[in-house]
């Protein structure tokens, strides 16, 4: 637990440190300011089968080479593949032991916010730009457990067979997540971006468990056609002095 608390304090300190040593570069080049895309792709978690996400995401540079980004990124179910095991024994049992079959539909739904940082490359005006980053931000669970006939029986479940986690009956759960992430981005065009990526994003806090693999695609809008980073200082000449700019 506490490498975990450490890891998740130090890949953000890593983070930060890597994007403020690109700051001082001058560019010259004209590159778009940020984007704003949607995403949607596949999630994978342990042993368990893809499952659709979805997501959107808002970038700017800080400089021609760094990008600070936020992402809002929605899972259709996160649940661990025992626990679903768990949830299709119990729905078995209960049909055999009242003679009317049973079909426990068990989720758990989450929406995580992220915030971090990308170091892309490629030569000044390229449209194509491949990049690494990393983030942290949290993960926000909603467990749901429903039997068409009867609803919702997540509390019953778990106090009536002990399956599930009490932190989940009647409540979501948010808990700290960080993402590492690879992928090549595409500015389209004079106004869309085209993203593809890989991010890898451990949970912690969670009995559990949860590292989820997500590999996405998205496209948007891109805005803004200045340079992007801190422009190059103007030459100053001394007369008399007195300092002033010179006209370029």
């Amino acid at each position: 637990m506490q490498a975990n608390r450490t890891l998740f304090v130090l890949v953000p300190c890593l983070m930060l440190v890597f994007a403020n040593s690109a700051f001082p570069q001058q560019a010259t080049d004209q590159a778009p300011r940020g984007y704003v895309a949607a995403f949607s792709g596949i999630e994978f978690v342990p042993a368990g089968a893809p499952d659709v996400v979805f997501a959107a995401e808002y970038a700017e540079h800080v400089s021609r080479d760094v990008q600070a980004y936020v992402m809002f990124t929605y899972f259709e179910n996160l649940m661990n593949p025992s626990l679903e095991d768990e949830v299709a024994a119990l729905a078995a049992i209960l049909s055999t032991q009242t003679g009317t079959p049973w079909a426990l539909q068990a989720r758990d739904r989450g929406v995580s916010f992220m915030a971090g940082a990308k170091q892309t490359f490629g030569a000044p005006g390229s449209d194509l730009r491949p990049y690494v980053g990393g983030g942290a931000g949290v993960l926000n669970i909603r467990r749901t457990i429903r039997e068409p006939r009867i609803g919702d029986v997540t509390a019953a479940v778990l106090n009536d067979y002990g399956i599930g986690r009490a932190s989940l009956i009647d409540a979501s759960e948010t808990v700290p997540m960080i993402e590492v992430l690879v992928g090549l981005g595409y500015f389209a065009g004079e106004s869309t971006y085209v993203d593809i990526g890989y991010r890898y994003r451990p949970t912690f806090r969670l009995d559990d468990g949860l590292n989820l693999s997500q590999l996405s695609a998205g496209i948007g809008y891109r805005f803004g056609s200045g340079d992007a980073a801190v422009m190059a200082p103007r030459p100053i000449s001394r007369r008399g002095g007195s300092a002033r700019e010179l006209p370029l």
